[in-house]
């Protein structure tokens, strides 16, 4: 009897110590830490609400807190992936009406950082609440694909809106029309990630304090509201062994001076730097193209062999490394980080534009010629056009190169002009111009809303440009309902808006991030958002 009692108290004390462990693990210090990283990446928030956020740089946090149906991974060469989050799997159904059915089997260990089980009900109430016009939330058109979204914005009820819980794990959404975007884009943004309605309705300042409810690999551990926030991990995260860092401490910046200086001066170990600094580590792509735009309402531009002529004279490969380390040659007018039908766009056909540096004297030949074509022997008779472009961009650079080289090339006498961004916007909608630089980017990763906007039917069409043939592709795209299919009409839309000169894209944006040789796996999503969670200490090298 004796023994087993001793056996007993044993136990009891071992269990005990565990149980102590656990508890230190919990309240882990700043200085306990085994892996502390320290990053300046955004601007300060004022709400852990993600429904209500809209700092593309901010996202990093939400990232951290929360966790949507489907997720950002990585393949082998660190390019983003979509891949099931909380929800486990899901299926999509076409209906003989047109709608779509999708229906996400959720993770039955998926909790929240107090433990309690995440459950259908939760993005149920997060997506009602986002659609809610009273709640009046800036994303609230992130939902707009899905049925009965327009009758609940115009009468408020929102029952009409088509999601539903089918018990805890099972959360089914009907889609009005088909949604090429809704997996990439919908079901891993951070408006739409899962609330605890409990805690929504228990006070107004739910997601102003330290205790906001998260089920994401990090918890909030300490707010220093405008310095930084300080994000432990989450022993509640379903998948919390595949997550590194303990602690992370996000400082905030202004601007992008700011975080370089943080990082220079020893406090950080990561930071958003200027696409042109020569030792940032990190140029994850962005979804935007810096495209040189003709009016086809232009006496000179609305001639075909003039604007071949403007684009053959474009060395692309120099213009992209003038404008900065990160930043790559478009291939094409689709940026490197669109996808469609699960793939990046750009992988799946071969260039469109010439970018191989050995043929560019050749096609400056091959100029000459289209611009005689034109109606303009050596130049001679062009008028003195300015090239226009929004003086609060990055653009200065590349207007500087591309009008030096149609000044050189083509014996031409051409301006530049940087203009106000309200007034560059005016001109540009009202056609007054004739030829513009421009960053293009889409609210979507979805190719269709790039090709779009360049439709004869489109009242916004920047170019004036219309093509029957064009405007047909963009319409079966836009009706079709077979995702491989509707790829293929993208990429046959987008070769002729390039055959046709339409545009000029001269090369494919990034973001730059610096970062110490200390660290490896810091990787970035398709918007150019740093993910820290797989982040590991790496020896500096000699």
């Amino acid at each position: 009897m004796q023994h087993i009692k001793k056996l007993f108290c044993i136990l009891l004390s071992a269990l005990m110590l565990m149980g102590a462990l656990s508890g230190c693990a919990e309240e882990e210090t700043e200085e306990q830490a085994r892996f502390l990283l320290r990053a300046a990446v955004c601007d300060a928030v004022d709400s852990f609400d993600p429904a209500v956020n809209t700092d593309v740089r901010a996202e990093v946090i939400f990232y951290a807190l929360y966790e949507n149906l489907m997720r950002f991974d990585f393949d082998e060469e660190g390019r983003a992936t979509v891949t099931p989050g909380i929800a486990k799997e899901y299926e999509e159904t076409q209906n003989f009406d047109g709608t779509v059915d999708y229906v996400f089997t959720l993770r039955s260990t998926a909790r929240w950082s107090d433990g309690t089980r995440v459950k259908a009900k939760d993005f149920v109430y997060a997506w009602k609440r986002l659609a809610d016009p009273a709640f009046d939330s800036p994303n609230s058109e992130l939902l707009s694909m899905v049925a009965g979204y327009d009758a609940v914005r115009a009468t408020g009820d929102l029952s009409k809106l088509a999601v539903k819980a089918e018990g805890d794990s099972t959360f089914r959404v009907t889609l009005s029309v088909p949604c090429a975007y809704f997996l990439t884009d919908v079901c891993t943004a951070v408006a739409t990630m899962p609330l605890r309605s409990d805690r929504v309705s228990e006070r107004e300042d739910w997601a102003s304090g330290s205790d906001v409810p998260c089920n994401g690999p990090y918890q909030v551990s300490f707010w220093a509201r405008d310095s930084y926030v300080q994000l432990r991990r989450s022993a509640s995260y379903y998948d919390s062994r595949a997550v590194i860092p303990d602690l992370l401490r996000l400082s905030f910046v202004r601007d992008v001076s700011e975080a370089e200086k943080l990082y220079d001066g020893g406090e950080v170990d990561c930071a958003v730097a200027q696409p042109d600094r020569e030792d940032a580590a990190l140029h994850p792509p962005l979804q935007t193209v810096v495209c040189v735009l003709y009016n086809h309402m232009s006496d000179v531009f609305s001639n075909a062999h003039v604007r071949r002529a403007f684009d053959l004279t474009l060395d692309r490969t120099a213009l992209a490394a003038a404008a900065g380390p990160g930043m790559r040659p478009a291939a094409g007018f689709i940026p490197d980080g669109v996808t469609g039908n699960g793939k990046l766009f750009r992988d799946e056909v071969d260039n469109l534009c010439a970018v191989d540096e050995e043929g560019y004297a050749a096609r400056c030949l091959e100029a000459e010629s289209e611009l005689r074509l034109g109606g303009f022997w050596g130049g001679v008779g062009f008028p003195e056009v300015s090239l226009i472009y929004p003086v609060d961009s990055t653009l200065h650079t590349a207007a500087q190169g591309a009008v030096a080289a149609w000044n050189e090339k083509l014996h031409l006498r051409l301006k530049w002009e940087g203009l106000e961004r309200e007034e560059y916007d005016r001109r540009i909608a009202e056609g007054e111009y004739d030829i513009a630089l421009n960053q293009i980017a889409a609210p979507h990763d979805d190719a269709a809303d790039y090709l779009a906007q360049f439709a004869g039917t489109d009242a916004n069409n920047a170019l004036h440009y219309v093509n029957k043939p064009f405007d047909l592709l963009i319409g079966v795209a836009e009706t079709s309902r077979d995702p491989a299919a509707r790829t293929a009409v993208l990429h046959d839309a987008e070769a002729l808006l390039l055959e046709d000169t339409a545009l000029s894209p001269l090369y494919f944006g990034s973001t730059a991030y610096l970062l110490r040789d200390t660290l490896s796996g810091v990787r970035c999503d398709l918007r150019g958002v740093p993910r820290f969670d797989a982040a590991t200490q790496a020896e500096p090298e000699v």
